[in-house]
């Protein structure tokens, strides 16, 4: 069995089989299939117009390896350690059907495969036999439909308790398991047997909408009824019921009840939180107004302050601003300083001077720089000329007594007079929460960002809510200075800031490619890149396109795949792996998916970029698995093969994934066929990443369209309106 096609915003895939008759094609919605391995396909034959005779499978089930192909497939998925795809091919050349009862009976006949010593063969057998128990697992979580990959995941989250967890509670893979949503889990819960009105699939639903309105929206709480509704159309419940002998409305109100008695969710009238989300938002406001009242009662004599600023101004070199001015002195008037504005707007230089002041101040303030991302972090301390951090590494995190954890908390606080943290807008409720937890109420804070610019891709709106709350000082910055040193990125940034078109010109740092259709627009890219590269002074480090969306033909997926096609193709003899419908190789530029505590020191996020600098197997490498050897900000960590699916290609990514970097060049799609997503915020955003070289490829009628759409979307957060009340308990 081959994919030929794999839908990337679906579960749609087109199968080319192998049968008896002859070559089969095969299309429906799989969860996972694994290329090499055998299925028996349930379904109906049918007649396309186009593509002819398919057969349109309604449910799959995978079969024991038997061909020579499924056993290699098999062996190289990850269930024995060691065993790639080259050892594995030689053993099954040598034992033929006989593979299995060799490893298991008669291990020593192994060491007349060749590359296989005492060693190795005492790793396989090891590995065989302890996971014999494994095998059933396997056997039986591939008969709910689920992969050998995907079992051996299970396996090592839950070990030989795995059966029994599913049985027990399948929806706990929702939140265990990254990659598994609440649809596999329904199908995984429906195949072994769990009735469809059972409370808890509809508590599990409950709970997942409200993750997934955190996760993919930014909100920290649902209105009851907006979780009621989305909970409904998951369940395929309605005002009686939609599904045969499935929910009612009323069943999924009732559900909730029973989640709130539990403590699953929490209800603030008649906004529902998960627990953590509503702790942090209370804890965010409460710790932000005891810092900035308590910043105001030991606050330095404006005599002195106004001394400080001067000297600042002489050090630099610098005649400041009115409105910076106050900026900087009013960063020691209050706990809390807020600073906002676009670029060119001075925000680095009323940093800068913050830093000097402090420095004469009380004899010499002690200033901390921190910023969401490695890469801000390395800008912020360019620009201040000393040592910025990332918020993680401020905070000390790493693992204690076994456990991934932040060293500085509410009893071990930060050391230091002064917090100064750059690109707020990327900071989310839960960061925010763990940052303000370590800072002391002596400790003055100012935080830096643009707040036009997209949220956090996390839950909240902090940035923006501190400032719409009215309840701390907030310096807006909105005139650009220099403007003879300002490059014409910047001057189009702040045009589409205020609703105006921005201007492209031949000689300057603005261009625009003007394509109609989806295709046209991502051909356009692909040789843009190409001919930036090879024919310009650039590398693929230095460039980043950016899409609004990941579907469609200029779209992020196919923007990857077809870059990778042309600038790292399919080399013979070339290591790579491929997981679904992506393939990874060595120097692809790839990109985290989700936070991983457990990688690197200090851990990798979601959102970091890296270089693949090496393709390891089993056959080849001292590792167990598959593993890509990943170069981030030069620390290299490794993703074996039940880890890739927390990676993809970063040659495109969204612009929401590109907050708080910076690239030499940014090219980004602007398509109407992304109707839903244009924005002028981001818009704004994507212009914004762009240091030298910005090109708009697309329609000009999209970027009038994104322009004239200032309406941000609301995301549903309390914070706010618990600022302007003054906090509570």
């Amino acid at each position: 069995m081959n994919i030929r096609f794999s839908a990337p915003d679906s579960l749609w895939k087109v199968l080319s089989v192998e049968t008896d008759a002859g070559v089969a094609t095969v299309v429906g919605e799989f969860h996972e299939v694994e290329e090499g391995l055998e299925y028996d396909f349930r379904g109906r034959w049918d007649v396309h117009p186009k593509f002819g005779e398919q057969f349109r499978a309604e449910g799959y089930q995978p079969r024991p390896p038997t061909t020579k192909r499924g056993m290699i497939a098999y062996l190289s998925s990850g269930l024995i350690q060691g065993i790639g795809p080259k050892m594995a091919a030689r053993i099954v050349e040598r034992f033929g059907e006989d593979t299995f009862d060799v490893i298991g009976e008669r291990p020593e006949d192994l060491l007349e495969v060749p590359g296989i010593a005492d060693k190795k063969k005492e790793q396989l057998v090891q590995s065989f036999q302890k996971h014999r128990n494994l095998q059933e697992v396997v056997t039986y979580l591939t008969g709910l439909g689920l992969t050998a990959n995907m079992a051996v995941k299970l396996y090592g989250e839950y070990g030989d308790d795995t059966i029994a967890v599913i049985q027990r509670d399948p929806y706990r893979l929702t939140q265990d398991i990254f990659g598994i949503g609440f649809r596999r889990a329904d199908a995984i819960a429906a195949a072994a047997g769990v009735d469809p009105r059972s409370p808890a699939r509809l508590r599990a639903a409950l709970v997942y909408i409200l993750r997934r309105g955190a996760d993919a929206e930014g909100h920290t709480f649902l209105p009851r009824e907006v979780l009621i509704e989305r909970s409904c159309k998951l369940l395929g419940a309605g005002g009686e019921t939609i599904e045969p002998n499935g929910p009612t409305a009323d069943d999924v109100r009732g559900a909730l009840l029973m989640s709130e008695s539990a403590g699953e969710v929490i209800a603030v009238e008649e906004s529902i939180y998960l627990p953590s989300l509503l702790e942090a938002e209370r804890h965010v406001g409460n710790r932000m107004i005891r810092i900035h009242r308590a910043g105001a009662i030991t606050a330095p004599s404006s005599e002195l302050v106004v001394r400080a600023t001067e000297r600042a101004e002489n050090r630099l070199g610098l005649e400041y601003a009115e409105e910076q001015k106050n900026a900087v002195a009013g960063s020691f008037s209050s706990g809390v300083m807020i600073i906002t504005g676009g670029p060119g707007t001075g925000k680095t230089t009323i940093v800068r001077g913050i830093i000097e002041a402090s420095e004469f101040l009380s004899g010499g303030l002690r200033v901390l720089l921190a910023a969401p991302t490695g890469r801000a972090a390395r800008r912020l301390g360019e620009v201040a000329g000393r040592e910025a951090t990332t918020i993680h590494r401020l905070l000390g995190y790493g693992f204690i007594e076994g456990r991934p954890m932040f060293r500085h908390d509410a009893d071990n606080p930060l050391e230091g007079d002064v917090l100064i943290v750059d690109e707020c807008s990327m900071v989310d409720i839960d960061l925010a929460a763990r940052l303000l937890d370590a800072i002391p109420d002596s400790m003055r804070v100012i935080l830096v960002g643009d707040a036009d610019q997209l949220p956090s891709v996390g839950p909240g709106n902090f940035l923006r809510d501190l400032i719409g709350s009215r309840a701390l000082p907030v310096v807006r910055l909105s005139r650009i200075y220099r403007q003879e040193e300002v490059s014409d990125i910047v001057v189009n940034a702040h045009r589409i800031n205020n609703g105006e078109m921005p201007r492209f010109s031949s000689g300057g740092q603005s261009h625009f490619v003007e394509r109609s259709s989806p295709e046209d627009i991502c051909r356009a890219v692909v040789k843009l890149v190409d001919d930036l590269v090879n024919r310009g002074p650039y590398d693929l480090s230095d460039l980043q396109v950016l899409s609004p969306m990941h579907r469609g033909p200029a779209g992020v997926s196919n923007l990857n795949a077809s870059i990778q096609a042309r600038m790292n193709p399919e080399r013979p003899g070339a290591p790579e792996v491929k997981l679904g419908a992506v393939t990874f190789r060595l120097g692809d530029k790839v990109m985290c998916l989700r936070n991983n505590y457990e990688k690197g020191q200090f851990g990798v996020f979601n959102g970091n970029q890296g270089i693949v600098m090496d393709v390891l197997s089993p056959d080849d490498a001292d590792v167990q698995e598959d593993t890509l050897e990943i170069d981030f900000d030069g620390e290299l960590i490794h993703y074996g093969r039940r880890e890739l699916n927390e990676l993809t290609l970063a040659y495109a990514t969204t612009v929401h994934k590109s907050q708080g970097s910076e690239y030499p060049v940014v090219v980004t799609v602007v398509s109407t066929s992304h109707y839903i997503m244009l924005q002028r915020n981001l818009l704004y955003t994507a212009v914004t990443r762009a240091q030298t070289l910005l090109v708009m490829v697309g329609q000009t009628k999209a970027v009038g369209t994104m322009i004239a759409n200032n309406r941000v979307r609301e995301r549903y957060s309390r914070l706010a309106e618990l600022l302007a009340r003054g906090g509570t308990r």
